[in-house]
């Protein structure tokens, strides 16, 4: 059953009748380009155009006002100036117009007024329950051309969005150069209304679109994108180009995690989690594309190289390792075939290299053996050909499809390097069903984005993975919240920060805070015997930077000493707005009884559009610089992608124990992960969280969170 989404949409893909407001007879007008464009584009539905000057335009009936319209309208292309649109758009909703494209610029892109007229054309569209494409875009292509673009593509099974008019005129340019056809071409604009995820939604049930391609600069709505689109890749891929940066990085500098964090890496992690293939560049997008629609999926991972040149079969091997892509170790019984039907001079081993003398029938007859090979083995290969003195090209790419046709669930895709004498080969295969580009590495890329689709086919929808709920004293939590601000602070304190780790069970070192040299040694006596003080301000971020922390106090006396030091320090190297609330003792935690300890760094940062992005890695004061961090984003997030996270790190090694040392509490870092997880869900003022240094010892000895920092929003 079609989604509400869908069903609103509908009459904007399939309209059996259309209002061109703003039509007009004079070339050059956007309402002339548009009504040219249905026209010539085969589009077989009833066409109004709407001018009140006219009373017939380019063959067509005219109408004053989109009210004089006898009959109903499923879509209204609106192309008269910004000015007029808001009466306009109320008229549509009267006439009961489901779906509009409004091709007009002058809105928020413009600010001021522009703004407040897409506020108010917003507010009719939900009153009236109309969906809107734009406003300022150049429309969509469809059943029809409902656009101002100069030119129509071809029909074919890609659904191409754009945030970009421009990028979509270019792409269009160069689709109609290169004979690609499309299922849905669709300019985005300002996405007042329905957005890309809205479209998306759409496409992933339409019959005629096979591949979902998008180049966004933006996306509004993250928990949506998740929902919608980690459905959506399911049913077939979706291939986006995203420009632009988040601004989450440089909103959070201050922060270790914010320094650490990449300005587009949520976009990256969101994508993946979501089961988005991200094309780097234009060219990625459409080499994707035109593979995903003739390729089939890999039932396998691991892949063979035929090649009649030595260099191109390295270079082919290098890419495919630096890709992660499988790469094909043959049976002795393989190997056997191929030394039976190719020159001693050949390498029978993976990449086949058949030589520069090989004949159109020694590929067919190295791709044969190997194709034979069970899945496991061999699920596809790359077909490499340079043009030497024996080789016939257009023979090659004759045999080479044909096998394809013998061998339909095999991943084939080819590079065959050159230029005049490779063409129309290029083409033949192609046309055959086997993807060919002019490089190893772009034959790599796709192949990989291939392979790496039949994983995310096989792997669960995110948004359907049950994540365990630990109950905790959240009320607590907000009590203490509620206190940071009625300080007019954003900064918890240290032990307010230790207070809410042990509600929801991660350990750190008992904190208590001192005001006075008499109450550092008193407290210090309490806690006990060694501790460590640090200076308490919201403005000193770094502690160290400033002389703000004394280690190994292990007297009375030697606290109230470092007390006098480290507020004498501050008030001297720290910032000179810095409000110092006191010292900081806490619990040392010593190491001499350790077999093992090694230093950690937890994070959180949170994204405007994707929520917060939790961090894991090397701690310690030289983190910035090390940057052994790796981030995921805590959405649904669970002991699974805790570990997975942590394994990317090259700190992991070492926990795991090297050189007989003993393994690190491996299961106590995954529970931080988990439980960080948690905290930053339940409550969203938090906007940052630093642990570093956490000291992780031995699976028996645990783990200590020594240094915390966590900032909740005003």
């Amino acid at each position: 059953m079609p989604s509400k989404t869908v069903e609103e949409l509908e009459p904007m893909f399939h309209p059996k009748s259309v209002a061109v407001i703003g039509a007009s007879n004079k070339p050059g007008k956007i309402g002339n380009s548009v009504l040219k464009n249905m026209a010539e584009s085969g589009y077989s539905g009833i066409i109004y155009p709407i001018n009140p000057k006219a009373d017939e335009i380019l063959g067509h009936k005219a109408f004053k006002s989109i009210t004089d319209v006898p009959g109903p309208i499923d879509l209204a292309v609106v192309c008269i100036p910004s000015k007029f649109c808001v009466p306009v758009v109320e008229d549509c909703g009267k006439k009961g117009i489901k779906t509009m494209v409004i091709i007009t610029a002058g809105f928020k892109e413009i600010g001021g007024a522009g703004i407040e007229r897409e506020h108010q054309i917003v507010s009719i569209a939900k009153k009236y329950n109309m969906r809107i494409l734009g406003p300022n875009c150049l429309g969509l292509i469809t059943s029809g051309n409902f656009s101002f673009s100069s030119l129509s593509p071809k029909k074919g099974h890609i659904g191409m969005l754009s945030q970009s008019g421009a990028m979509m005129t270019g792409l269009l340019d160069w689709a109609v150069e290169n004979d690609i056809g499309f299922s849905s071409f669709i300019s985005l604009g300002n996405k007042c209304d329905a957005d890309e995820v809205d479209y998306i939604e759409y496409l992933a049930q339409d019959e005629n679109t096979k591949v979902i391609a998008a180049y966004i600069e933006s996306v509004q709505d993250g928990e949506k994108f998740f929902k919608v689109v980690s459905e959506a890749t399911k049913k077939k891929p979706v291939i986006l180009l995203k420009s632009g940066r988040s601004a989450a990085g440089a909103k959070a500098a201050s922060s270790h995690t914010g320094a650490l964090a990449g300005s587009d890496i949520a976009f990256d992690l969101a994508f993946k989690k979501a089961g988005v293939i991200r094309a780097e560049t234009i060219s990625d997008l459409f080499n994707y594309c035109l593979t995903f629609i003739i390729a089939p999926i890999p039932k396998g991972n691991k892949f063979a190289i035929i090649t009649n040149a030595g260099g191109p079969g390295i270079i082919t091997t290098d890419a495919m390792e630096a890709s992660n892509l499988g790469f094909a170790q043959f049976t002795e019984d393989t190997v056997n075939k191929l030394q039976a039907v190719l020159p001693a001079e050949s390498n029978f081993y993976n990449p086949v290299d058949i030589i520069g003398d090989a004949p159109p029938e020694r590929y067919e007859a190295a791709i044969d053996i190997l194709f034979q090979c069970p899945d496991s083995e061999v699920a596809g290969g790359i077909v490499l050909l340079t043009p030497q003195s024996q080789t016939e090209p257009l023979r090659v790419a004759k045999l080479v499809s044909a096998l394809h046709q013998k061998y339909p669930n095999k991943t084939l895709v080819a590079s065959f390097i050159g230029g005049v004498s490779v063409n129309e080969a290029a083409k033949v295969l192609t046309k055959g069903g086997v993807p060919t580009y002019a490089f190893p590495e772009e034959a790599v890329k796709v192949l990989k984005g291939l392979e790496y689709y039949g994983r995310i086919q096989k792997s669960p929808i995110i948004t359907q993975k049950k994540v365990p709920h630990v109950d905790v004293n959240t009320t607590r939590v907000r009590e203490i919240f509620d206190i940071v601000r009625k300080d007019n602070r954003a900064v918890l304190l240290s032990y307010e920060t230790s207070e809410i780790f042990d509600i929801y069970g991660i350990k750190n070192p008992k904190s208590r805070l001192a005001q006075t040299a008499r109450d550092a040694a008193e407290l210090a006596e309490e806690i006990g015997f060694p501790v460590v003080m640090k200076i308490v301000s919201p403005q000193i971020i770094h502690k160290w930077d400033c002389g703000g922390v004394v280690l190994n106090i292990d007297t009375q006396q030697k606290a109230k000493d470092a007390f006098i030091s480290i507020m004498s320090n501050a008030k001297a190297k720290g910032p000179s707005n810095a409000d110092l609330r006191g010292v900081e003792v806490q619990k040392m935690i010593t190491t001499k009884d350790k077999k093992k300890v090694n230093e950690l760094i937890f994070g959180i940062n949170r994204d405007p559009q994707w929520g917060p992005m939790i961090m894991v890695g090397s701690g310690g004061i030289y983190a910035n610089y090390v940057k052994d961090v790796k981030f995921d984003l805590a959405f649904h997030y669970d002991r699974d992608d805790a570990l997975k996270q942590l394994k990317q790190t090259n700190i992991s090694k070492i926990l795991e124990g090297v050189r007989g040392e003993p393994r690190s509490d491996i299961e106590g870092v995954v529970s931080i992960l988990v439980k960080l997880s948690q905290l930053v869900n339940d409550f969203k003022d938090i906007v940052e969280l630093d642990i570093n240094p956490c000291l992780v010892f031995d699976a028996e000895s645990g783990y200590s969170a020594v240094d915390i920092k966590i900032t909740i929003s005003h």
